[in-house]
């Protein structure tokens, strides 16, 4: 199948070769550049010796001037996901992850640059996947973020705004096997999480960051797909995010869900755990008219519905109810593709979803599981 040639090893390790010639193995990549994709561990991500910005409640998130890095956070990420019609009558999920990881607390120049960046970019439709991973330093070009306007780049992708904000923006990525040119538009207000943007992702084990969405948002473009060119359009959703517990420790993983609901609301959830402790649940019920519904842990019922073995064997919770009796949402969630384990710097499954129930909708989901 296409997508087990594009989620091949060679790329990846063309780009860990780099890394090790030029940055003298650091010892953030030490397990990562030993392993293969399929058995990279998160540990090497822990940052205990270093000394970051602390996440606090009360601070003022700008949608203007925070879509830039944080460089005194241990990690940052730019998210975009659009769930898009194809002129083939096919649906596709089209996905950008960017990772920015600090692997010390210094500042430094050219090469002694403390910030990596890697990103991950996915097109899926019903039984096929096309996909990619590029890892850069920061510091020489190869990779950074821009204001004045935005401009987020790795080698030849980009992602780029006439503004400071998500939106108007531009998506461009080519690859051997693939490429994708979306241009993005708002049609509604941003999102600040949790409290004004400080989103308390585990209440029993102290954990926090900052995050605001751009969830109404539509786009339109084209894949180059083996070749074939593919008019697409639809509706898209960015999330930004920074702090300082990416992964805080080994068994520790999330499910995050982000919906476009057919009555025009967005419903974003988050449900964070390690295997033997409580589940924690966050998220927020939007509307295009700016009115925004935090959603307590309290207040939902998120439980797996079926499990689904994948062709490596792994066991995963791929269809979901979402229950919020408070709000009327009573929803069963159903994957376009099962097959989208991706085997990356931070392995996950994140693909397209429909969902059912009380309302009709599309959307995302993530899971990170060991």
């Amino acid at each position: 199948m296409k997508h087990n040639k594009c989620l091949g090893l060679k790329p990846i390790f063309i780009a860990v070769m780099v890394l090790c010639a030029l940055i003298l193995m650091p010892s953030l990549f030490k397990n990562f550049l030993t392993k293969t994709p399929e058995s990279v561990e998160v540990t090497p991500l822990h940052y205990d010796k270093f000394v970051y910005e602390p996440v606090l409640p009360g601070k003022a998130v700008s949608i203007v001037k925070d879509m830039n890095e944080h460089t005194d956070f241990h990690y940052e990420t730019w998210h975009y996901r659009a769930n898009v019609k194809g002129s083939d009558g096919k649906d596709y999920g089209v996905q950008w992850l960017m990772y920015r990881i600090a692997n010390s607390d210094n500042t430094g120049v050219g090469w002694k640059n403390a910030q990596i960046y890697t990103t991950q970019v996915v097109v899926s439709t019903e039984g096929k996947s096309w996909a990619q991973q590029r890892i850069a330093r920061g510091g020489v070009g190869q990779a950074g973020v821009l204001m004045d306007p935005f401009r987020l780049w790795i080698d030849n992708w980009s992602w780029q705004s006439s503004n400071n904000t998500a939106a108007p923006s531009r998506i461009m990525v080519h690859s051997d096997d693939f490429s994708v040119d979306l241009r993005t538009a708002s049609f509604g207000p941003y999102v600040l999480m949790g409290d004004k943007g400080y989103k308390v992702t585990h209440d029993l084990l102290s954990k926090a960051s900052y995050q605001f969405s751009a969830p109404f948002l539509r786009t339109k473009g084209k894949l180059v797909l083996n070749g074939k060119t593919v008019e697409v359009q639809g509706l898209a959703w960015i999330d930004k995010e920074w702090g300082n517990d990416l992964v805080p420790e080994k068994g520790f993983a999330w499910d995050a869900f982000s919906i476009h609901l057919t009555d025009g609301r967005t419903l974003a959830l988050n449900q964070y755990h390690q295997q033997d402790k409580m589940k924690y649940v966050t998220g927020t019920l939007a509307a295009r008219n700016g009115s925004v519904i935090n959603i307590d842990n309290d207040d939902i019922r998120l439980y797996p519905l079926e499990k689904v073995t994948l062709l490596d064997g792994r066991v995963l919770p791929l269809r979901w109810v979402i229950e919020i009796p408070k709000y009327d949402i009573s929803l069963i969630t159903q994957t376009m593709k099962k097959e989208l384990w991706l085997p990356f710097w931070i392995p996950s499954w994140e693909g397209p979803i429909r969902v059912t129930g009380s309302q009709m909708g599309v959307g995302f989901m993530q899971l990170t599981y060991d």
